[in-house]
């Protein structure tokens, strides 16, 4: 230990805190720094001293440059893909969007070729037949009406005589028309009455009723 060193070194025996160093005084021109002697041997630590309080705080520093940015690292191995997660519950039923406009009609496209008929298909089955239904109940005949009475023959006229195959004679004026004969009495017979028909049962049978009555009058030909 020289002359301008401490007593005792902080990391040997001086107890925290240590005693700021003193500093060496200039050293004047005339004297030259002899070589450092040997180390002493170490004390006995002390016992530690009570730790004084602590100071105030300094004042904090300028903010130091940010350094460069290092280089961006290699990019490392994919790693696997994992599990596919279970599926989560569905979510609302959105509100329906508003209708967008409707675009303008295209042009119409050439048309196409007709394409080949298609075979026709086989006839399927036929379905089997239903049940007959039961037979419905016979209507009443209705009384058969009376025959009216035949009106009277005109007499027949008298043959004309056939001429000759002759000429013709020229086209002779045309005579006078004659005056409209009697009017011959109309034909008032009936036919006899038919009952209508009540239900659907019995519409064929008094329409068969109803022909045969016309028949018996004369009103309908056989």
């Amino acid at each position: 230990m020289n002359r301008f060193q401490n007593s005792c070194s902080c990391a040997d025996r001086c107890p925290p805190p240590c005693p700021a160093p003193f500093p060496p005084p200039p050293f004047p021109p005339q004297y030259v720094l002899g070589p450092t002697g040997p180390q002493g041997v170490q004390g006995i630590q002390g016992v530690p001293g009570p730790i004084g309080p602590t100071g105030p705080q300094g004042v904090q520093g300028l903010q130091g440059i940010p350094g460069a940015p290092g280089a961006i690292g290699p990019t490392g191995p994919q790693g696997q893909t994992g599990a596919t997660g279970a599926a989560g519950p569905q979510g609302p039923q959105g509100i329906q969007g508003v209708a967008g406009a409707a675009g303008p009609t295209g042009p119409q496209g050439p048309q196409g070729v007709e394409g080949a008929a298609g075979a026709t298909g086989a006839t399927g089955p036929t379905g089997p037949t239903g049940p007959t239904g039961p037979q419905g109940i016979e209507g009443a005949v209705g009384a058969t009406g009376a025959t009216g009475a035949t009106g009277p023959t005109g007499p027949t006229g008298p043959q004309g005589l056939v001429g000759s195959d002759g000429e013709q004679g020229p086209q002779g004026a045309t005579g006078p028309t004659g005056p409209t004969g009697p009017t011959g009495p109309s034909d008032t017979r009936a036919a006899a009455a038919v009952a209508d028909a009540a239900s659907t049962e019995d519409i064929v049978e008094q329409f068969n009723a109803l022909l045969a009555n016309l028949r018996a009058a004369g009103l309908l030909s056989t």
